[in-house]
C-alpha cells in the first residue's frame, strides 16, 4: 500500500528518560524488515570433507588419531603392566612339569615390560582400528557428477561400504580372541609335547623364560592374524574387489597358503601339528567365501 505525503511527514516523538526517539512510519517499516532478517536461522557451517581438506588439515587429523591411538595403548599397557605377573604365570603353566628360568638380572623386568606393552596393543586394537577407519571413511566419496545416477549409484554403495567397515569393527576383536584361544588351548600345547619327548637323560631341559614367552606371544600373534581371513575376504567382495566365484576357483591356491601359514606359525615340524593348524585355516577360507557370497 503506498503511503501518502502527509505519513511521510508524520512524526512520533517519544522521550524515555534523557533519550529522545523520532520515528517515522517508513522508518518502523524498516525496522520491522531488519526484525525479521535476524529471526531467520543460519545455516550451519559444513564440514570440510576429504576432497577439500588441505594437507595440513590431513597431518592435523592424522596427528589426533595418532595421539588417541597411543593414549589407547598406553592405557592398555598400564593394564598389562599390572597383572604381568599373572600372565607369566599363564605362560608358565604351558611348559609344566617344567619350569621357566632367566639368566640375566633385568630379563624379568623385560619381560614383564614386553608383556604389557603386547596386552596393550591388544586392548587398544579395537579403538587402533576405529581410528584409522574414521581417518579413512570421509575419503569415500562419489567420484561421478552430483545429479546423476552414477552418483546416487555410487553413494549407495559407499554408504554400503561404510556401514560394514564399522559394523565389522567388533567382530575383528572376537576373531582374534578366537585365534589366540585356539592356539593357546590347541597349538602351543601340541607343539611342547612333541618338542619336549627329545629330552634325554643326559640333558636337562630348562626353558629360558625370555625366548619361550617370545615365542608363545608370536604363535599367538599370528594365529589371531589368520582367524580374520572370513572378515577380510568378506570386506573385499564387499568393496568389488574380488567375488566369492573367483574365490571358489582359488581353492587350491588357499589350500597351499594354509599348509605354509601352518608351518611358518607352529614350531613343531611334525606333520600332524601342521594339520591341526593347516585344516582349521583351511577352513576359514570357505567361511570367508560363504560371507563374500553374501556381500
Amino acid at each position: 500500500m503506498a503511503i501518502t505525503k502527509k505519513e511521510r511527514q508524520t512524526t512520533i516523538v517519544e522521550i524515555e528518560g534523557s533519550e529522545t526517539r523520532v520515528t517515522t512510519t517508513e522508518s518502523r517499516r524498516g525496522l520491522q524488515r531488519l526484525r525479521r532478517r535476524d529471526k531467520k536461522p543460519k545455516k550451519p557451517k559444513e564440514q570440510p570433507t576429504a576432497g577439500q581438506m588441505t594437507f595440513f588439515q590431513h597431518l592435523g587429523e592424522l596427528r589426533n588419531r595418532i595421539i588417541w591411538s597411543c593414549l589407547a595403548v598406553l592405557a592398555g599397557s598400564i593394564i598389562g603392566f599390572i597383572y604381568s605377573r599373572d600372565l607369566v604365570g599363564i605362560f608358565a603353566d604351558l611348559v609344566k612339569p617344567y619350569k621357566l628360568i632367566t639368566t640375566n638380572v633385568v630379563d624379568q623386568f623385560t619381560i614383564y615390560m614386553n608383556l604389557a606393552i603386547y596386552v596393550g596393543l591388544l586392548l587398544a586394537s579395537p579403538v587402533i582400528v576405529y581410528q584409522i577407519m574414521a581417518f579413512l571413511a570421509p575419503a569415500l566419496e562419489p567420484e561421478s557428477t552430483p545429479g546423476t545416477p552414477e552418483y546416487e549409484q555410487e553413494l549407495k554403495t559407499l554408504k554400503s561400504i561404510r556401514h560394514s567397515l564399522w559394523f565389522f569393527i567388533p567382530f575383528v576383536a572376537v576373531s582374534f580372541a578366537a585365534g589366540l584361544a585356539f592356539s593357546y588351548y590347541l597349538v602351543i600345547p601340541q607343539a611342547i609335547h612333541f618338542l619336549s619327548n627329545f629330552s634325554q637323560e643326559q640333558i636337562e631341559l630348562l626353558p629360558e623364560a625370555q625366548k619361550f614367552i617370545g615365542l608363545v606371544t608370536g604363535i599367538l600373534f599370528w594365529s589371531g592374524v589368520t582367524f580374520e581371513v572370513p572378515i577380510v575376504l568378506f570386506l573385499l567382495a564387499k568393496i568389488k574387489v574380488v567375488t566369492y566365484k573367483r574365490l571358489i576357483k582359488w581353492w587350491k591356491w588357499a589350500l597351499v597358503l594354509s599348509l605354509v601359514a601352518a608351518a611358518f606359525i607352529t614350531p613343531s615340524p611334525d606333520v600332524f601339528n601342521q594339520a591341526v593348524i593347516a585344516v582349521p585355516v583351511f577352513g576359514l577360507y570357505w567361511l570367508g567365501v560363504l560371507l563374500a557370497r553374501f556381500a
